[in-house]
Parts: C-alpha cells; sequence; structure tokens
C-alpha cells in the first residue's frame, strides 16, 4: 500500500502530502530496521503503520477520485454545443432552436463549474494546505490545467463540429440538406438574399448567426468560477490557445467561401440588371429619342435630291412647309421620333430572349449548405420583362392606329369638303367652295406624295 501510494502520486500532489508521507517512512522504520516477524511487539508496529497508511491512502484516493470527477464532467463539454436538423429551415428558425437547446446544456456547464469548485475545496479541506503555501499553489495550476483544457476540448468539439457542417465539400460529399432555408429578392432596386449573407444592422445575417453561436461555443470559457482567484473567468487563456485559433479561421475561411458562391450564383442577374436598376418610362423614351423624327428623315431626303438648280431652296422650304402643315393634320398625337421597325424588333428580340431566360431559372436552388428560394424574384422580374415587352409592342401599335385614326378623320373631312361642288364660278359662294374643294384635294395629293410617304407600315 505504501508503495503503491508513492507509485501513484503525482510530482505536483507529492509536496501536498510530505508530511504525511515522512509520517509514513517513519512509522515504518522501526518494521525495517529493528523488529522481525516474531518480534514481541509487532502487532502492536503493524497495526499502528496500518493505521497511518490507510488514513494517508484513504486522503490519497480522495484527492484521485475528486479529480476524476472533474475530469468525467468536462468530457461531458466535448458534446457539440451545436445541433443541425436534417432539413433547411429558415434563419429564424434556426437561431431559435439553437438558443433553445445551448441554454440548458449552458447551464449544465455553469453546474459543473461549481461542483469542480466544491471538488477542489473538498481536497482542500481533506489536506489542509497552507493556502498562501508554493506547494497549494502548484497544485491549484495544475487543476486550473485540467480545467482550462477541458474548456479546450470542449469548444474544439463544438467548432470541428460546426467546421464540418460549414464546409461546402463535407454537404457535397456527404449529401446533406442545407441548413438554412433564404429567400433571394428585389429590394431597394438591388438583388438580395433575405436574410443577407453579410451581417447587417438587425444582425440577423447567416454570418451574424454563426458568430453568435460560435460565441456561445466560447462562452464556455466564462460559465465557472476559476480556480485560483474569487472571480474571474477562463476568456484569456482560451482566446491563447493555438489549436481553437486555427478552428475560428477555419469558420471564417467557410463563411467567405459561402459569400463567394453565393455572389457567384446573383451574377447570373446581372445581364438583367435593367429590369431594376432602370425605370421602364424614362429607358424607353431614350430608346425613342436615339431615332430620328419623320421630319428630320423627310428633310433628309429632300438634300439628298438636290441638284442645285436655281429657285431649289426656296421649292426645299415650300416641300418642309407643306410637311408641317400635312403633319399638323395627320400626326397630330402620333410619336414621330423613333427608332427603325429594324431596331425595333432587335429591342424586342432581346426583351423576349431575357423573358425566356427568366422562365428557365430554377425557384430553389441548393449553394452548399443553404437553400436559395427564388421564386420571389424570378415572379418580379416576368412581370417586369412583360412591362418592357408590352411597352415596345404597343408603342408600334397604338402609334400607327393614331396615325390611322388621324388619316380616317382627314378623309372624312376631304369627302364632306368635295360633296358640293358648284355649277359655275360666278358668286362669292360659288368661288369659295371651289377654293375648299381645291384645297381638299391639293392636301389629298400632298399627303400621298410628301408626308405618307414618311409613315413607315407596320411590319
Amino acid at each position: 500500500m505504501y508503495n503503491d501510494i508513492l507509485a501513484t502520486l503525482l510530482p505536483v500532489e507529492k509536496p501536498l502530502l510530505a508530511d504525511r508521507i515522512k509520517q509514513m517512512g517513519d512509522a515504518l522504520e522501526g518494521g525495517i530496521s529493528e523488529l522481525r516477524w516474531n518480534s514481541e511487539n509487532i502487532n502492536k508496529f503493524i497495526g499502528n503503520a496500518l493505521n497511518i497508511v490507510t488514513v494517508v491512502d484513504e486522503l490519497v484516493k480522495k484527492m484521485k477520485e475528486n479529480v476524476r470527477k472533474m475530469s468525467e464532467m468536462m468530457e461531458k463539454w466535448n458534446k457539440p454545443l451545436y445541433e443541425r436538423k436534417n432539413k433547411a429551415m429558415l434563419a429564424e428558425d434556426v437561431e431559435q432552436m439553437h438558443t433553445a437547446m445551448v441554454g440548458p446544456r449552458i447551464e449544465d456547464i455553469r453546474t459543473n463549474g461549481k461542483e469542480i469548485l466544491k471538488l477542489m475545496k473538498d481536497t482542500m479541506e481533506s489536506v489542509k494546505p497552507d493556502k498562501t503555501s508554493k506547494t497549494w499553489r502548484q497544485y491549484v495550476d495544475y487543476l486550473n490545467g485540467l480545467v482550462i483544457e477541458g474548456i479546450t476540448h470542449g469548444i474544439g468539439g463544438s467548432m470541428l463540429y460546426l467546421l464540418d457542417q460549414l464546409s461546402i465539400k463535407y454537404n457535397k460529399d456527404n449529401m446533406l440538406q442545407p441548413i438554412f432555408d433564404i429567400k433571394v429578392t428585389l429590394e431597394n432596386s438591388k438583388v438580395e438574399f433575405e436574410p443577407s449573407i453579410v451581417c447587417n444592422e438587425r444582425q440577423n445575417g447567416i454570418r451574424d448567426i454563426i458568430n453568435k453561436i460560435v460565441d456561445d461555443f466560447i462562452s464556455l470559457s466564462t460559465q465557472m468560477p476559476r480556480l485560483d482567484a474569487p472571480s474571474g473567468d477562463y476568456l484569456n487563456e482560451i482566446k491563447d490557445q493555438f489549436e481553437l485559433m486555427g478552428q475560428f479561421q477555419g469558420v471564417t475561411h467557410h463563411l467567405d467561401e459561402i459569400e463567394d458562391a453565393t455572389n457567384h450564383f446573383i451574377q447570373q442577374y446581372d445581364d438583367k440588371k435593367f429590369l431594376w436598376e432602370e425605370v421602364l418610362e424614362v429607358s424607353f423614351q431614350a430608346f425613342l429619342d436615339s431615332g430620328e423624327s419623320l421630319k428630320e428623315i423627310f428633310v433628309k431626303s429632300l438634300e439628298e435630291k438636290r441638284t442645285g438648280e436655281e429657285g431649289e431652296e426656296a421649292k426645299i422650304e415650300e416641300e418642309i412647309l407643306f410637311f408641317d402643315d400635312m403633319s399638323n393634320k395627320v400626326l397630330n398625337g402620333v410619336c414621330t421620333r423613333y427608332p427603325t421597325l429594324e431596331i425595333f424588333d432587335e429591342k424586342i428580340s432581346h426583351l423576349e430572349d431575357v423573358k425566356t431566360s427568366i422562365s428557365h431559372m430554377k425557384h430553389s436552388v441548393d449553394i452548399g449548405w443553404l437553400r436559395v428560394q427564388s421564386t420571389p424574384l424570378i415572379r418580379e422580374l416576368e412581370k417586369t420583362i412583360c412591362s418592357w415587352i408590352e411597352a415596345h409592342t404597343s408603342f408600334l401599335l397604338n402609334n400607327t392606329t393614331k396615325q390611322i385614326s388621324n388619316i380616317r378623320e382627314f378623309v372624312k373631312d376631304v369627302s364632306e369638303g368635295i360633296k358640293v361642288i358648284p355649277a359655275a364660278n360666278q358668286t362669292e359662294k360659288e368661288k369659295k367652295q371651289l377654293m375648299s374643294v381645291m384645297t381638299h384635294l391639293r392636301d389629298v395629293k400632298t399627303i400621298k406624295d410628301k408626308t405618307l410617304a414618311q409613315i413607315e407600315p407596320m411590319k
């Protein structure tokens, strides 16, 4: 028993029991140097020595048992402080579920911390050391080291588990269901994730939530009182643990990785940015203004026909005046500046291609440990692109319809104007009637030759 005691005592434990070890040695010395098995006082010697050694043995066992209980409690801390469900959940549900789960676990760890402190005090009361002595301070440092190791392993266990859950490769290789179910929406003329992938002011971003989970892991270091001081915790010691620092960096790496992946996902909308960055009415007006007006086309055609003959300038000015006069009749309320029909066709074809591209977009996509729901955005884009197509196609129809309506009104006016043809040209009334008929006929010829020729037919 004596030898077992000496063999099992750690270097940090022996100094605490130095006086008891000496007492055992003194009690056994007589048996080594003087007594024999047949000596007269052998039984008394054995009884006295056994009592002394037994007391020390029980004390050593108590010290060892207290340390064993401490280690046993701290081993439970290795169970991850985060649990993943086998289904994608809304971000707020993930956070709430974690909070509900981690609360009782943290409380258990806090209770363990108090129990560990009690166990140390139990050892102290049994050993009865000088609390200011170097030997006792060294023993407390030894227990502190065990606690720091237990906290480090506890945080490390949670961190290693979380690192796997946040690894895109790990999720793919193990065909795991995503953790978060998020949306991509159109907000404030910008395509955004809801909630955001990065931290935000509301602190409900994906990175915010993961950071909170990691903070819960780290809080393990603040749940138990220090063994070597009346107050304080083990946070500073944990921050210095190189292994944990690497794991924290690993989490940051995985968050950067998912951020890059989601940014790449957003890029598929780059060729559709005009649908939310531009105002339809403003953009369409700019498109119309990019074309030439009917008058500019008419004047250009006159310039191309110049021959340089005498009096040509006056004729051109007269032609332009006739165009202006006729425009007032058949182009009233009609947009006269717009691109060619070929350009209109190209624009509408492009918009139709964008519409087709939108219709082929997936409504749900898994990106690593995120499930992105795109239905709200796709519906908004479908609605918007239809408005753009409608604006371009309806313009051609409405503008041409207005021209036709004006021409019909003009024809009606002409028909009414030539119904009554004077039989003679003698009276003032007859002269006015004749002039009216001639004016209408002139208008018809002018419109036919000068104006309608400039109005492109619909294709």
